[in-house]
């Protein structure tokens, strides 16, 4: 891989890159804070420098964070200035590396560090060319209409409250003699998707859903429903035949013989399945039993909640080689209940969950984690944030039914109906 090649999460990594914050209560604008940042780095005087207007238009970089908005986080700026890669995020956070080039728009698209019978989509960005004279907030409002099928005219009402779409049109105007700037990209989390138009001319759209489906990234479900309803989200989320999984279920609340016969029946793929049983006093033990039929294996574990953490986080990473030797294997993992880990005195909930998403984003799989708590609750309250999205799950006349927060984009999707994949 060459520098040019490198992702934005390679490139901004703390031994390549710079943090600067805005000091509170400054009134200096954007563009000034960035110059002397700069001057920083490159241990000269800010008023030496070459304009930053030569590459992106100052003023237009301060409007577009100006909004009052409360999904400003995932907006970010990313252009080239002196040979050096920077990236600029709400509320006034710079980031500024020695990488020469601003990498290549593909289909890993340099983001901020995630229906159709299926809770993920296709995982391609959908891209879309626009030219230097056109109107960038009508082209952004039609890819977005295109891509999710709202009317544009609520689109370009919800997108004034999301985005400075006139500063977002004169970031990369060309200069008055009509030198391009081409070396930048804007991104910002728009109704479900992550939205990224470059200074060359392209608008590239792909949804929250499918960036979690491959970077990996940890999911709660919750709701006020009877146990048949989680087992038949379980269904959903992790019945996929045309996949090769390994997938890893840790049983709190239940016994393995109660789990499968009450669990919906998925559909047989190729896929291994790893169950470990966290035995509590009054559950019975056996010793690890297998299933060549249906490649399952069971392991107990009649230790404390810090046992099964551990085993956890060590089957989770002991996947790493597999991932590597063969990316089509798509690790899962599914917490039946995490109840007992609230109403324990042995170990803080956070504590708990903190390092076993942590190993399951770092091998880009997927956890799953049932809380059947209302989603207005406390103990979801307390621990919402720690996840990539979550599911509600709710009972109504026509069947249970489910829909998706998605915080990186502020999005929440309509009720629908949880239905197994065909």
């Amino acid at each position: 891989m060459t520098s040019e090649q490198h992702t934005i999460h390679e490139i901004f990594q703390p031994k390549h890159c710079q943090h600067f914050s805005s000091t509170e209560g400054t009134t200096d604008t954007l563009g000034i804070r960035l110059s002397e940042a700069m001057g920083t780095v490159l241990d000269t005087d800010p008023r030496t420098l070459d304009p930053l207007y030569n590459v992106i238009n100052p003023e237009a970089l301060n409007e577009l964070f100006t909004l009052n908005s409360s999904h400003q986080s995932s907006t970010e700026i990313i252009f080239s200035w002196y040979d050096h890669a920077i990236r600029i995020q709400q509320p006034g956070k710079i980031h500024i590396t020695n990488e020469p080039l601003v990498p290549e728009l593909d289909a890993d698209l340099p983001l901020a560090t995630e229906f159709v019978g299926a809770p993920f989509g296709s995982t391609d960005a959908i891209s879309y060319e626009y030219a230097p004279t056109d109107d960038l907030g009508t082209e952004v409002v039609l890819a977005v209409a295109n891509a999710s099928g709202i009317d544009t005219q609520e689109v370009t009402e919800r997108l004034a409250d999301r985005i400075n779409t006139d500063a977002l049109n004169e970031l990369f105007q060309p200069l008055a003699d009509g030198t391009p700037r081409t070396d930048g990209y804007v991104s910002f989390g728009f109704e479900g998707y992550f939205v990224t138009v470059s200074g060359d001319g392209v608008i590239t759209i792909r949804s929250e859903l499918a960036q979690l489906k491959e970077q990996g990234g940890n999911i709660l479900v919750v709701g006020d429903v009877p146990s048949d309803v989680f087992n038949a989200e379980r269904a959903y989320l992790m019945n996929d035949p045309d996949s090769i999984r390994h997938d890893l279920v840790a049983l709190l609340d239940r016994t393995p013989t109660a789990f499968q016969r009450q669990a919906t029946p998925v559909r047989p793929g190729p896929s291994n399945i790893e169950i470990f049983d966290y035995q509590t006093a009054v559950r019975s033990t056996a010793a690890p039993t297998s299933s060549p039929q249906e490649k399952v294996q069971i392991t107990p574990i009649s230790g404390t909640l810090t046992d099964l953490q551990n085993t956890l986080i060590q089957s989770v990473a002991m996947q790493d080689d597999l991932i590597r030797d063969n990316r089509s294997t798509d690790i899962q993992v599914y917490v039946d209940s995490l109840q007992p880990v609230i109403e324990a005195t042995s170990i803080d909930i956070g504590s708990f969950l903190t390092p076993i998403c942590r190993a399951i984003r770092g091998v880009e799989g997927l956890g799953y984690y049932t809380l059947p708590h209302d989603r207005g609750s406390l103990a979801v309250h307390e621990i919402e944030s720690t996840f990539d999205a979550v599911i509600e799950l709710r009972v109504s006349e026509r069947g249970p039914k489910q829909r998706w927060i998605l915080p990186q984009t502020g999005y929440t999707t309509e009720w629908f109906a949880i239905i197994e994949r065909r």
